[in-house]
């Protein structure tokens, strides 16, 4: 899906309704900025970085220039497991240690 088709999708991904329901606009994209904080200490284990886009999408960056808009999370660990050419391990030491360093939100 293009960047700009990609703005006019329907609904988020079931995996990002926490937060939608949220009392304000602040509240919403606090939520998804502390998601965004844990998804980029897991993608950074395989040399990637997600950045949110308008508040809808994510921008996946990988180290060497690579970059591509996706709508939801299961396209961001499809296309950083494509870049790194592995699977995510979700016992990798060094995501575990990632994750240990992610503070509580």
């Amino acid at each position: 899906m293009c960047g700009f088709c990609a703005v006019f999708a329907g609904s988020p991904h079931w995996s990002e309704l926490h937060g939608v329901d949220a009392p304000d606009d602040y509240a919403r994209r606090r939520v998804r900025r502390q998601r965004l904080q844990l998804v980029n200490a897991l993608v950074r284990t395989l040399g990637c970085t997600v950045e949110d886009w308008h508040g809808g999408q994510y921008i996946v960056r990988s180290l060497r220039g690579r970059s591509e808009v996706v709508s939801a999370l299961p396209e961001v660990w499809t296309l950083v497991e494509a870049i790194a050419g592995r699977a995510l391990d979700p016992l990798d030491p060094a995501l575990l240690a990632a994750l240990a360093a992610v503070p509580e939100p």
